[in-house]
């Protein structure tokens, strides 16, 4: 079962618990800070994102969803980021470097998402 996470919305999400500068514990996962832990490893798996960053994740279907990334990590071949995020509902996601486009700000297209999933 996955535990659902904290909700966020558009005048919340840059005050959303995260991880920063370190891989996530059980504990964080736990708080609501992280979406998956990783044992064993360093600080050298922590990627260069500085969290909550809005995103929006396209899926296999073609689906895009807004999403507020909480963690992001290199992944084991060190060529793409694995990111943890989590929807406006508090829907846990995966995803890959290739799977998401990170924004610096919210977008009309990342806002117009969070209207709709409502």
């Amino acid at each position: 079962m996955i535990a659902m996470m904290l909700e966020f919305t558009l005048d919340n999400w840059e005050n959303h618990p995260c991880v920063k500068g370190r891989p996530a514990i059980e504990q964080d996962v736990r708080e609501n800070r992280a979406i998956f832990a990783t044992t064993g490893s360093g600080e050298e798996s922590v990627a260069p994102v500085d969290c909550p960053l809005p995103a929006v994740l396209t899926r296999a279907n073609g689906d895009r969803i807004s999403v507020l990334i909480l963690q992001a990590q290199w992944s084991a071949d060190r060529k793409g980021y694995v990111f943890g995020a989590v929807d406006q509902n508090g829907k846990p996601y995966v995803a890959t470097s290739s799977e998401t486009l990170i924004l610096k700000q919210p977008t009309p297209e990342w806002t117009a998402n969070l209207e709709m999933s409502k």
